[in-house]
Order: structure tokens, then C-alpha cells, then sequence
């Protein structure tokens, strides 16, 4: 029997907002609590405390069995079930981290980087500023806020809520990446999976993300060897005239990997890749009347995009296009004043943006047979990462209530992406294991997020509380649609 609701969903979102409104100060608070425990999982900073605190605050929603997941090395995840008293709910899974970058430059920090201080920030009044307040604590806290305010208003939960919180999403998610299909069975229950977070940007423009990009990130070596260069050591620099240099054989190297123009010369490199269907289409439409690529332009400080591109031609690059980008290279003496030598070593970081339907793996390898083919046999690769791409289908219940959600907020110039250029482990739950959407969506804005500085706007902070709710009633009311129910 199902619980019958006394009142409307237009009612219980008006109450929704009035009893988040009297209660944010405490709301705030709790924030502020989990912000000040440092979590850094790349220095293994306060980690487990971290998780435990997480995990409280789920039990404190009344979850029966939230726990840690440990491994033998890495951060927990943090696991648990709410179920709804209403035996027709749907499922929903809750994916979020509780890890942070580090917060040096320390002497850059207006404030101690874990006080959680409100400051007034130019241009957007009083912020919370703290490491890990937008990215991604603030809404983590803000979630089970909005379950607080919804079991107080409904009088129950009104979905089932798997939650999956990690510590690790800053350094590559490797419990996570053994977790889910761990757990698969269980998951699998759920309709889709939900990301919160402060999805404004400056000008408070809200965004809802439908899916990512994936990358291959890889790091390539030249070492001198059978074909010339020292072996093991650096040597004088006068030895240049009669010994080769590594350094200019990786810069010979990458030249025949990519044009002047961005085409990637690599054979295959292109195969995999799924065009833009129509309903990528469709939402390219609408995003080219609310992305302003202006704004990003002067943002990044840069004076033009690649091949002068601009309107579609630009924005199809962008997302439905693989890029080929060089992070860094290092090797050989970079310090300051002279010091002349032949460099025995030299190494490439890069990464490779995938669209559907490219594999990493299958780049890598591609990748070392170019350089083989053309005369650079002894590159090798010291280190790889691949994350795959996600997309999720914008039809789905989740996707369409976020969407309304942020139009009927009164952001109806908001952004919907069906894939965004950055990478995240999402495709953990959209591709083989569970196959569900993974919808990422918030009010709210806050900036500086592996910056010094990191900020919340107050108010933002509010409306994102607000925004879970709404995103909520918006499922509930397609859940109705379907069954028939007014």
C-alpha cells in the first residue's frame, strides 16, 4: 500500500522551501562541521575521519546499515541504504566524494584553508571559503539537508536512496573502480544516479550534465639507447656536436603525431568515434543560445579558438570531437642560470579526450605502433590512466525532472549538456555495470575549486538545498504521470 500523500507536490515544494528557509542556519553549520575536517586523499590527511562523519550523517537520516567499504590501501567508500515507507518508490543512487585537493599554495589562502570562514568575496557578498566547500562537500551536506527537510515536510522519504560516497574522486577513484562492480547486484535496483553540486556560473547561469567526455592519460618516455643518446646518465653539453639528444628525438617524435592544424595522424585514431545523433542535436540547439563562448574566451585569458572556429562549428568541436593535448614535458636541466648538458632522458604527459565510442586502451597502443612505424621504436610508456566516456539518455526520468527543475526555477536560459569535455567516473554507472543515467545538477554557484580561495556563495548554498527538492518533486510528479495518478 502506497503512502498516501496529504497534499500536492506544488504544496509540498512551497513547504519544502519555507522549512529550508527557517532551518538553513543550521543547515550551514553542518557544512561548515564537514569542510573543517581536512580530508586530502592524495596525502592521506584526515581521510578516515572524514568518512566516518559521512557515514554519521547518513545514519543520522535513519540508514540501518551506512558503513565503510575499506580497502587494503586508499580511502573508503562510504555505503548505506534509506529506504522509502512507500513500497511503489522508485531508486535512486547517490554518487558524490568527501575527498579534496591539497590546499597549497598555503601563503596564497585569505583565510586558514580548512576554517570555513564566510568572507565577502567581490562581486557575490558573503561565501563560505574553504577547501572542498564547492567541490564537493557543501553539496554533499546539502543533499542530506534536503532529505531532513523532505522526511520533516512529506513525513517519510519519499524514494528509495542508495547512497555511493567516495574518497578518492581527486586521484583517480581506484576503490571506486572496484566497488561497483563489487556491489553491482545491488545497485542495480536503482533508475539512475544522481551527482548534487553548485551548478551556476558567474552569472548565474545553472547547467544540468547529461554525460563526459572520458581520457586516456599517459605519460611517454625517451631514453637514450641502440639508436644514440646517453644511457644512464647526463653528459656534458659539448657532446652535442657528435652524440644525439633524447630531447630532440621526442620533439621529432611527437611532430608526426598531430598537424599544426589539431588533425591526430595516428592510424585508427578517429575509427571509434560516434557522430553527434539527433537528440545531441537538438540539445546543441539549445546550448548555443546560452553558452556564451565569449565569456569562457576571456575567462581563459585566450584571444581566439582553434581554426578561428565559432557558433555550431565551434561548440561541435568541442564536445563531440576527441582532442589530443600535451600537459607537459620534462627533461634535462630547467633551473635557473646555465648549466649545458646532453639529457639522458626526457618524458611527455598527455592526455587524450575520448568521445562515444573510442577506447583508451586502444589509443594508447595505437599511439606506440605510429611512433614504431615511424622510426621511434624505444618510446615507451611509464604510466597510463584511462576513464571511459558516459553518456546518459536525456529522456530519462531523472534527466527530464533536473531539466524542468532548473526551467521552472526560472532558469529557463540554463545550459543541458549532453556531454561535458571534462572526464569523471561516472561511466562506473553508465556503461557495463549498471547501465542507468547519471544526471549531474545544482543551484548554487562557487568558484576557485583546486584554487586557493575555494568559495560558496551563502545565498547559492540555500537555493541549492532547494534545487535537490525540486529536482525531487519533479521525478515524483513523472512517476505520477505514469501511473496515472493526478
Amino acid at each position: 500500500m502506497s503512502v498516501t500523500r496529504s497534499m500536492s507536490l506544488d504544496e509540498a515544494l512551497a513547504k519544502l522551501y519555507e522549512h529550508i528557509d527557517q532551518n538553513f542556519d543550521g543547515y550551514l553549520d553542518e557544512i561548515k562541521r564537514l569542510v573543517r575536517q581536512p580530508s586530502v586523499a592524495a596525502q592521506n590527511w584526515g581521510v578516515q575521519e572524514a568518512a566516518t562523519m559521512v557515514r554519521d550523517m547518513i545514519r543520522d537520516l535513519g540508514s540501518q546499515d551506512a558503513r565503510l567499504v575499506e580497502y587494503e590501501s586508499g580511502s573508503p567508500v562510504v555505503y548505506g541504504r534509506l529506504d522509502s515507507e512507500d513500497p511503489d518508490a522508485g531508486t535512486l543512487i547517490v554518487y558524490c566524494l568527501y575527498d579534496v585537493q591539497p590546499p597549497e599554495p598555503l601563503e596564497e589562502w585569505n583565510v586558514e584553508p580548512f576554517s570555513a570562514d564566510i568572507v565577502d568575496v567581490e562581486g557575490y557578498g558573503p561565501c563560505v571559503v574553504g577547501r572542498g566547500i564547492t567541490n564537493s562537500k557543501g553539496p554533499l551536506v546539502n543533499f542530506f539537508s534536503a532529505v531532513k527537510s523532505m522526511q520533516a515536510v512529506l513525513g517519510y522519504t519519499p524514494i528509495n536512496l542508495i547512497f555511493v560516497i567516495e574518497g578518492e574522486e581527486e586521484v583517480g577513484s581506484q576503490n571506486l573502480k572496484k566497488f561497483v562492480p563489487e556491489h553491482a547486484d545491488e545497485l542495480r535496483v536503482a533508475d539512475g544516479v544522481y551527482l548534487p553540486g553548485l551548478r551556476q556560473d558567474e552569472n548565474g547561469k545553472p547547467k544540468v550534465l547529461l554525460g563526459n567526455k572520458g581520457i586516456a592519460y599517459f605519460e611517454l618516455e625517451i631514453k637514450g639507447g641502440d639508436w644514440g643518446g646517453p644511457r644512464s646518465v647526463d653528459i656534458h653539453g659539448m657532446n652535442g656536436a657528435w652524440i644525439d639528444n633524447p630531447v630532440w628525438r621526442l620533439v621529432h617524435a611527437l611532430s608526426t603525431l598531430r598537424t599544426p592544424d589539431g588533425k591526430v595522424l595516428v592510424k585508427g585514431f578517429y575509427d571509434d568515434v560516434l557522430p553527434p545523433g539527433d537528440t545531441d542535436r537538438q540539445l546543441l540547439d539549445r546550448l548555443l543560445t546560452t553558452f556564451d563562448t565569449q565569456m569562457f574566451a576571456e575567462r581563459a585569458d585566450v584571444a581566439r579558438f582553434t581554426d578561428g572556429l565559432e557558433g555550431r562549428a565551434l561548440m561541435e568541436k568541442f564536445l563531440f570531437t576527441p582532442s589530443f593535448n600535451i600537459d607537459g614535458i620534462y627533461g634535462g636541466y630547467t633551473g635557473p642560470g646555465q648549466k649545458t648538458i646532453v639529457p639522458y632522458r626526457v618524458r611527455v604527459k598527455i592526455d587524450v579526450r575520448m568521445v562515444p565510442n573510442m577506447n583508451g586502451d586502444k589509443i594508447i597502443q595505437s599511439v606506440l605502433d605510429h611512433l614504431a612505424e615511424h622510426g621511434y621504436p624505444e618510446v615507451s610508456v611509464t604510466f597510463s590512466e584511462v576513464t571511459p566516456f558516459s553518456k546518459s539518455d536525456p529522456d530519462s526520468d531523472l534527466a527530464r525532472a533536473a531539466v524542468v527543475a532548473m526551467d521552472k526555477a526560472g532558469h529557463t536560459n540554463g545550459e543541458i549538456w549532453p556531454i561535458y569535455p571534462g572526464s569523471g567516473p561516472a561511466y562506473l554507472f553508465t556503461n557495463e555495470y549498471l547501465n542507468v543515467p547519471f544526471i549531474a545538477y545544482g543551484l548554487g554557484h562557487g568558484g576557485l575549486i583546486h584554487a586557493p580561495n575555494e568559495y560558496a556563495v551563502v545565498e547559492g548554498l540555500k537555493d541549492n538545498i532547494k534545487s535537490v527538492c525540486a529536482t525531487f518533486v519533479e521525478y515524483l510528479r513523472i512517476g505520477d504521470e505514469k501511473k496515472g495518478n493526478n
